[in-house]
Formats: structure tokens, C-alpha cells, sequence
């Protein structure tokens, strides 16, 4: 199992409670041609102003500011402080990229910002931690100039667990629902606390529809980290690294029981039977990497939904 001891996944759980969710394994999800294609659909290049809600680290500003006008805004709100504690380390990337920036704790459903001031109000992997993502939309709105972009790149979560990979291909029926009814459990679980919808990408341009945004287009990344051996390049690398820092933990600082726990009874019956079927995944995963027989194409299903405020 040497591939992974080099990482310490106990400094990740010391973090802030999106620490684990925000490492560089974001710095891989997007492959240029497709960001080049959405910049120029959307005239990126003639935005000068930009706000990146639920900002975390920055990557996704990081992503779109070699599209946007020379010297642009960059404004990033979170409501997590651990970020804004770091904000420095956004701030000196893009300044050395000639933009101006500007970062600060804000919550998404009430953006500290005037009506009618940014050309383009984005958010990658936001909408599925809120309870009202009506309420953000709105507020993206609001903030948005007329013949301004919203941009949201969201996913589906739960189909994750029907992929198949070199470890899963053989699975039975029944241990394929066994993880499907988890996913499930979890997403429902989640949503009951007021946490969000792990899978919102499927409804987001109902939402988007719903606010009276013109010209929505949706679109799905066409990014895909594919594992193989000898899992050297650096996306994969980075997913190994995200691998290792994941735990039990969600993204909220919620344990994952607790989902279950809140759907009553029987859920947290099928949480403790589960664990103890399947406590041995994360071993046989390991060894499969240390032995070099885990592959897998790595796609996902994520929703990129685009749309202009009427004038």
C-alpha cells in the first residue's frame, strides 16, 4: 500500500469543513478545448467583471480568468472562514495575473453586492450544498448585469455508484443496489438537514428557467480522468491524493451518519449493516492500486448551465 502512505489523511480532517473537497484534484476537472468552446460561446472575453460564489480556493475564477478581458474584477465570496483566513493566497495569483481582487465572507442567498454589478456570476459545486437553491439563483440574478451570464457547473452525484470500474465489474445485482440505496440514503438524508441535493445538476436548468433567464444552454463536461497504470500523470495523481483525504465527513462538517440517522431507523440500520459488509473496500482498493490492476474510464456527470439576464 505504499502508493498512498506518503498522504496524511488526518491534517485534511483538521481543516475547514469543504477542506477535503477543495484540493487540487479541482485543478483537473476541465479540459481546455471544451473551456475554449464555452468562452467563446458566451463572449468571455468581453467580461471584465466577475463573482465566483461559494469561491472556496478559487478554482474555478482560477479556470475562467485567461478567457475574461484583460485586466478584469474578481470578486469571491464564501461563508466558510477557513478560506478567508487563505485569501491571500488567491489574492497574490491574481494579482500577478493583472486582475483586481477582492474576496470576502459573505452567504450566497444574500450577496453583499449592489444590483446590476457584475457581467458574469458564477459557482461551480455550490448549489448542491444550500437548502433553497432558488433563493441563490435569485440573488445571482440580482447581482448580474442586464446581458449578463450566469454559469453554474453542477453535477449528478449518485450515478457515480453505477459506473463501473476493474473492482466493481463483477458485482452482483444485489451489491450494486446495496450501494445505489446508500448513495440514495445519503442524498435523501442530506437534503432532510437542509445541506443540499448531492445530484441538483439534473434539475438546474428548470431552475435557471424557473428565475426567467433567456438563452439557457446546457452543456455536460467532457472531462474524464481515466485511471490506469502506472497512475503517474498529474490528474491522476491528484485523484489519488482526493481518494486518500476522503472520510466520513461530508462537506458541511456533517458526519455521514447522521444522514442516515435523520431518515429514521431502518436507514441507520442499513448504514451499520453496510459498513460492516463493505468495511474492507477501501484495503482491496488500495492493494489494487499498489498491484497495478485498478482501471477505470473516470467519467462523471456534470451540468454546465449557462444563461443571459434580460435587459
Amino acid at each position: 500500500m505504499s502508493l498512498l502512505l506518503g498522504i496524511n489523511i488526518m491534517n485534511s480532517m483538521k481543516q475547514g469543513h469543504s477542506a477535503n473537497f477543495m484540493n487540487a484534484y479541482r485543478d483537473h476537472w476541465w479540459n481546455t478545448g471544451f473551456l475554449k468552446d464555452m468562452a467563446i460561446r458566451l463572449d468571455l472575453d468581453q467580461k471584465s467583471s466577475l463573482l465566483d460564489v461559494g469561491c472556496g480556493q478559487c478554482h474555478w475564477s482560477k479556470v475562467l480568468l485567461p478567457y475574461l478581458s484583460n485586466n478584469p474584477v474578481i470578486c469571491a465570496v464564501d461563508n466558510d472562514d477557513h478560506w478567508i483566513e487563505q485569501k491571500e493566497i488567491p489574492a497574490a495569483y491574481f494579482n500577478a495575473k493583472g486582475a483586481d481582487f477582492h474576496m470576502q465572507k459573505a452567504d450566497a442567498s444574500q450577496l453583499p453586492f449592489e444590483d446590476n454589478s457584475f457581467d458574469l456570476v458564477t459557482c461551480q459545486t455550490l448549489l448542491i450544498h444550500v437548502e433553497y437553491p432558488e433563493q441563490v439563483i435569485t440573488e445571482m440574478k440580482r447581482v448580474l448585469k442586464p446581458n449578463g451570464v450566469i454559469l453554474c457547473a453542477e453535477p449528478n452525484n449518485r450515478v457515480q455508484q453505477l459506473i463501473r470500474t476493474s473492482m466493481t465489474e463483477d458485482r452482483s445485482i444485489d451489491e450494486v443496489l446495496d450501494h445505489v440505496k446508500y448513495a440514495l440514503l445519503y442524498e435523501e438524508g442530506k437534503k432532510v438537514l437542509g445541506q443540499g441535493d448531492n445530484s441538483l445538476g439534473d434539475l438546474l436548468p428548470g431552475l435557471i428557467a424557473e428565475a426567467e433567464f433567456e438563452d439557457i444552454e446546457v452543456r455536460l463536461s467532457d472531462k474524464a480522468i481515466a485511471m490506469y497504470p502506472p497512475y503517474d500523470r498529474k490528474d491522476q495523481v491528484a485523484t489519488l491524493q482526493q481518494w486518500a483525504a476522503g472520510d466520513h465527513i461530508s462537506a458541511t462538517g456533517t458526519d455521514e451518519r447522521d444522514y442516515f440517522q435523520t431518515m429514521g431507523p431502518e436507514s441507520l440500520a442499513f448504514y451499520e449493516s453496510y459498513h460492516a459488509k463493505y468495511m474492507n473496500q477501501l484495503d482491496e482498493l488500495l492493494d489494487a492500486l499498489e498491484e497495478g490492476s485498478y482501471h477505470s474510464g473516470g467519467g462523471a456527470l456534470m451540468y454546465v448551465v449557462s444563461a443571459e439576464k434580460s435587459t
